[in-house]
């Protein structure tokens, strides 16, 4: 099966296990664990991600598709590639706002101590790949 026909469940999956374990890393090093009702605010927070994100992921992963079958025609023209290239960036951009807008919401729920390890995993994280 390719990798673009695949259900819209399995093409969140991995966003599903990258938040999770974006989330497990910053709550691991914590001194103080989250309390039942952070957990419960916690746990909505990111199922509200992965529901806001989910249509820009698939705009992005339609925009690369079309993309790279663009560059292998003989006859592409290269401001048709921009106008893609324009498409897949304004998904990016929403999914990163959406990320960020996260990020600040779950350290508005975080106790003083427990901002501290939150801020250094995510200092850790800004780090260009």
């Amino acid at each position: 099966m390719s990798l673009y026909k695949r259900s819209s469940k399995s093409r969140l999956f991995p966003l599903v296990i990258m938040v999770c374990l974006i989330s497990t890393s910053l709550l691991a090093d914590q001194i103080q664990k989250p309390d039942a009702s952070q957990k419960a605010s916690i746990d909505k927070m990111h199922h509200k991600l992965h529901i806001d994100q989910a249509p820009f992921k698939e705009q992005e992963v339609q925009a690369l598709k079309e993309l790279n079958e663009m560059t292998i025609l003989d006859d592409v023209k290269l401001e048709k590639v921009n106008v893609k290239i324009d498409e897949l960036m304004a998904a990016k951009t929403q999914i990163m706002r959406l990320r960020y807008e996260h990020l600040i919401e779950m350290r508005a729920i975080l106790s003083d101590a427990q901002k501290v390890p939150y801020d250094k995993n995510v200092l850790k994280r800004s780090a260009v790949k």
